[in-house]
């Protein structure tokens, strides 16, 4: 049985020059096109189910692009609420790599108790930030929220980061995490497998593999976007996207470029796998201390002052894996058109980051060359399965 979520199939092949990288991919990008003639209350309701894979991202983004197409004012607490259940998530989906993926790639077992626990904390976040169910429908009113709830479980699903992952508590690990000497002292003084794995590519000189120069995806106003997701190209733009010319990335060592700690790892050791993994950490660290403190306020998912053609809406989500994107169009209270931009077409296009970052590796054994190429996929994070193969 087919994977409805699709797949990535990565080729790695031997040329005279080094390695080359073939990247397909299965995933259905056309599948918001079912979405047409159907009401944008029905619009809303079915898209998560349709998209489980970042499900509340993807229910941000819908959501705030429907608001706009129909002209409803968005409400600054939902939009907060909102970018609270997926900043969660984002929460969510690192940890189920440092806790479970991470160990198994130096050759531990999976924390699998501790994902147990962390999954829990989130779903009572998410209930908290949502009680009644009715944050995530077009035109949500004065959202209830309970405030002390969220609180407690964000702040014990801290306790938990602390304990499994980083072995002092989120708020000291970044006040002292910021060179990378720091970087250094942490990862060789507490004993847990994440700082292990950290610890051995920076031994190994794995820490720099995959380093290729940046191309991060540039700020777009919402008019610039729904011009390009609304264009005759609209279709094949969502499935390679392109800006400038040149495949762009979108994911945490982008958002965290300008970080202290993230400088010092590139600086250090270039754009590759420590310094992308180092960015995981440093996201889940800094959007759990988000949450405890109530420091989102919606404002980036507010919409533009960008004039767009009536009846079109765009929203966005910063999801795990980067920039998400939804435009809606709304002609006499039905969807006509619905486009999504995710952050997985940008990062595995075919001429893409990873494509580049895996072109870089020196050859090896096979054994070691399939861990390398793992860990780069991991590092840069699709949100779907691979097939990898090296002939």
């Amino acid at each position: 049985m087919s994977d409805p979520a699709g797949r990535l199939n990565i080729q790695l092949r031997r040329t005279p020059h080094g390695f080359a990288c073939d990247i397909g991919s299965t995933r259905p990008v056309a599948a918001s096109g079912l979405f047409c003639g159907r009401s944008p209350a029905e619009t809303a309701s079915l898209l998560p189910l349709l998209y489980s894979i970042c499900a509340k991202a993807q229910a941000s983004a819908c959501v705030g692009a429907l608001e706009r197409a129909c002209g409803m004012d968005s409400d600054p607490e939902a939009r907060r609420l909102r970018q609270v259940q997926v900043a969660a998530e984002t929460v969510r989906e690192h940890l189920w790599r440092i806790l479970l993926d991470w160990p198994v790639l130096s050759g531990e077992e999976p924390d699998r108790q501790a994902m147990i626990g962390a999954q829990s904390l989130v779903k009572r976040i998410f209930g908290a930030a949502d009680p009644n169910g009715v944050l995530l429908s077009p035109g949500c009113e004065k959202p209830t929220s309970f405030r002390s709830v969220l609180e407690e479980a964000a702040s014990t699903l801290a306790d938990l980061m602390a304990e499994r992952v980083l072995g002092l508590a989120p708020d000291a690990w970044m006040e002292r995490v910021e060179t990378i000497d720091a970087f250094d002292d942490w990862c060789r003084s507490v004993e847990t497998p994440a700082a292990r794995l950290l610890v051995g590519l920076r031994d190994s000189g794995d820490g720099r593999l995959g380093h290729t120069e940046a191309s991060p995806l540039p700020d777009l106003d919402d008019g610039t976007l729904a011009a390009e997701l609304r264009g005759t190209d609209a279709a094949t733009f969502v499935a390679r996207p392109c800006w400038g010319g040149a495949p762009r990335e979108t994911t945490p060592l982008t958002r965290h470029a300008d970080s202290a700690l993230v400088s010092a790892l590139v600086a250090d050791q270039g754009r590759g796998i420590l310094a992308r993994l180092g960015a995981q950490i440093l996201e889940t660290v800094s959007l759990l201390r988000a949450i405890r403190t109530g420091e989102l306020d919606g404002d980036s998912t507010a919409p533009s002052d960008a004039v767009l053609p009536a009846g079109v809406g765009l929203g966005r989500a910063e999801a795990a894996r980067g920039l998400l994107v939804h435009l809606a169009e709304v002609d006499r209270g039905r969807v006509v058109e619905y486009r999504i931009l995710a952050p997985t077409e940008w990062n595995f296009h075919p001429d893409g980051v990873l494509a580049s970052a895996l072109a870089t590796l020196p050859d090896a054994e096979e054994t070691i060359l399939r861990r390398r190429v793992q860990l780069l996929v991991m590092a840069i994070d699709p949100c779907v399965a691979f097939d990898l193969v090296i002939p």
